[in-house]
């Protein structure tokens, strides 16, 4: 048993949680970064005419 931030946990479950919080990071990352280049942007969109 490992000792983490969700407490005692196998190493399996400490593997899984390693690769959920990384997936996680580059959710966050992949999204601000559609954000900051306008993929969410609509009204850009719209003047272009691409919609």
């Amino acid at each position: 048993m490992r000792h983490t931030e969700y407490g005692y946990v196998s190493p399996i479950e400490d593997y899984c949680y390693r690769d959920l919080e990384r997936w996680l990071a580059d959710k966050k990352k992949r999204e601000r970064r559609a954000k900051q280049h306008g993929a969410f942007n609509l009204e850009k969109k719209r003047r272009r005419g691409d919609m």
